[in-house]
């Protein structure tokens, strides 16, 4: 630790926060750089689809850290720029304002970005993303004025958005190409619960079907499907996924595989520089193989490892994998990490969406599911 004098972190998310966190926790007292692309302080994601949307929570309430945490721990904040470049061989970096700062390590937490639909009409007022809370602020004052919404995929983004457009009275369609909500992460049997909770909330489900092209004059009116049909709609959010935001990295040269690949110490394949969540393509002690994990319990808690790790600490990271949701009157956390071909055993009501659902391949748990069922995540860890 003591032959590092300076850190950067880039990346002015959860992870990046919680990283400038881990590394002073840690005992480093050198310089410190938390560069973020937005013009607001680190903020965390999860309340953007639920709360904040639906105009229960103000947008600051999901900072990170309060305002007084940078100055009090001397970390320099630099908000509204970000690194254009990086130098590993000099170990600098160039900023979009044209600074140029040298560090001894950095730390890469650039998060990620909606996967983008390249259809006709796709930028029509009235379609939007959500990802930040710009996106978010917009999207809330859409919803309040009165809308009726198309949600484009099933996925979390989607379907948290879908529970909250229709908990603020909005008539909503939900277009979906796979056969059932969440199916891709949850399984058949776990998806068809979720496609009769919306069902049940009133939100028409297109299931089957994907949008060919958006149409309006000036701003959209209704969204084209594949199947020759049409869905009214004068607000679209499209929730198709997310890429990890890894330009950077490949331009420095480091080794990126579907995420910037980083060891169990999140390490990448550059002496001093490491990674951590959304981007970070991480090998996994238990399950012994790399997995890149997009919530927000990973940012979270790779930050402040990879904090530590940068400034000299030699700490494995083998948390398992956690995320939760809340959609309408169903609360769900999940454990583990399970492949898409897992068998599901379940224990509880599906009916009555109060359950436990095992993830498990060759007679091993390596995933659980608790849906409004309490206090039991720490026994499903064992």
């Amino acid at each position: 630790m003591n032959s590092i004098s300076s850190l950067l972190v880039i990346g002015g998310g959860l992870a990046g926060a919680k990283a400038v966190q881990g590394a002073r926790e840690a005992g480093f007292a050198g310089r410190v750089w938390l560069i973020g692309d937005e013009p607001v302080p680190p903020y965390e994601r999860p309340p953007l689809s639920k709360e904040i949307l639906r105009g229960e929570k103000p947008l600051h309430s999901s900072v990170v850290h309060d305002e007084t945490f940078y100055s009090e721990h001397d970390v320099e904040l630099v908000l509204d720029d970000a690194v254009d470049a990086l130098d590993l061989s000099a170990s600098s970096a160039t900023l979009r304002s044209g600074r140029t700062l040298a560090f001894d390590a950095a730390v890469l937490a650039t998060g990620a970005e909606p996967r983008r639909l390249a259809l006709p009409g796709v930028d029509l007022a009235g379609v939007h993303y959500l990802r930040t809370v710009a996106d978010a602020e917009r999207l809330s004052a859409e919803l309040a004025a009165g809308a009726r919404v198309a949600v484009v995929g099933a996925g979390w983004i989607g379907s948290e958005v879908a529970a909250s457009a229709r908990q603020l009275g909005r008539d909503v369609v939900v277009i979906e190409p796979g056969p059932l909500p969440l199916v891709a992460v949850l399984g058949a049997t776990v998806g068809e619960v979720f496609r009769d909770l919306h069902a049940d909330h009133g939100v028409t489900l297109r299931l089957g079907t994907a949008p060919t092209a958006f149409r309006g004059a000036g701003r959209v009116e209704e969204v084209v499907l594949n199947d020759g049909s049409t869905e009214a709609a004068d607000v679209v959010v499209i929730g198709v996924g997310a890429l990890p935001r890894t330009s950077l990295a490949v331009d420095a040269g480091l080794d990126v595989d579907e995420g910037v690949v980083v060891d169990s110490f999140l390490r990448t394949s550059a002496p001093g520089v490491l990674a951590a969540g959304d981007i970070a393509r991480a090998w996994h002690p238990r399950f012994q193989q790399y997995i890149r994990v997009e919530h927000w319990a990973n940012a979270l808690n790779q930050g402040l490892a990879v904090g530590g790790n940068a400034v000299g600490a030699q700490n494995v990271y083998d948390r398992l994998p956690y995320f939760y949701s809340d959609q309408y009157d169903l609360g769900l956390e999940y454990v583990g990490y399970a492949e898409r071909d897992s068998d599901v055993t379940i224990r509880g009501d599906l009916a009555a969406r109060q359950f436990i659902a095992f993830y498990h391949r060759d007679r091993v748990v390596t995933a659980a599911l608790a849906v409004n069922t309490w206090d039991v995540v720490e026994d499903l860890k064992a």
